[in-house]
């Protein structure tokens, strides 16, 4: 096969996993998103870090308690090495539930970082991570307002500090340490990261 037309599949069959991944998730298709992982994979986001297996199960259960996150995704760029792979996605991640009985909406502003491996001739996902870059909430009925902890909201970090408030209110802490456009430090350990795998 012609090297570059091979170049153009890889990336497309990569471009389509990361996306297969997400949508899989946003509509309960756990059969489908399990098999987008590898068993010895990570998932490390906002508000979980554990294996790809055990990021469906737990997916599995918030959609069992109605918990819902649609992920608005723009095309990937991915970089190749051999049977290696590394997608970088922008993502609009809306989410929905209650604050102080105020049903609301909130809008996370991402960008979601894949590794894949190609084994056997099938690409699956290693990896997932994000880093955030702004949030917004508001309530779904613009008659409503809800009542925010000052001091609690001041706590969260800027990139994700409605995200991080909304999963408090569900029993779950967004970690403080996740990469974000305020802290150069975590991004650049990130993107230093994402490329000694690739070379290694």
């Amino acid at each position: 096969m012609d090297p570059d037309l091979k170049t153009l599949i890889d990336k497309a069959d990569v471009a389509e996993l990361v996306q297969t991944e997400r949508a899989a998730r946003d509509q309960g298709q756990w059969d489908r998103m399990a098999a987008c992982y590898w068993p010895k994979s990570v998932v490390s986001i906002s508000w979980i870090n554990c294996s790809g297996p055990e990021f469906v199960e737990a997916s599995k259960t918030a959609f069992a308690e109605g918990v819902r996150h649609v992920h608005q995704m723009s095309p990937c760029i991915v970089t190749l090495k051999g049977d290696k792979a590394l997608a970088e996605t922008g993502c609009t991640i809306l989410l929905g539930g209650r604050v102080g009985g105020v049903a609301v909406s909130v809008t996370s502003q991402a960008r979601l970082y894949s590794r894949a491996e190609r084994r056997n001739g099938t690409w699956k996902l290693i990896s997932l991570t994000a880093a955030y870059f702004g949030d917004t909430m508001a309530a779904k009925d613009p008659r409503e307002f809800p009542e925010l902890e000052n001091d609690q909201l001041a706590g969260y970090r800027a990139p994700y500090r409605y995200l991080a408030y909304l999963l408090a209110e569900t029993g779950k802490s967004a970690r403080p340490d996740l990469p974000g456009i305020d802290r150069p430090d975590l991004m650049k350990r990130l993107f230093e990261a994402e490329a000694s795998w690739l070379a290694g």
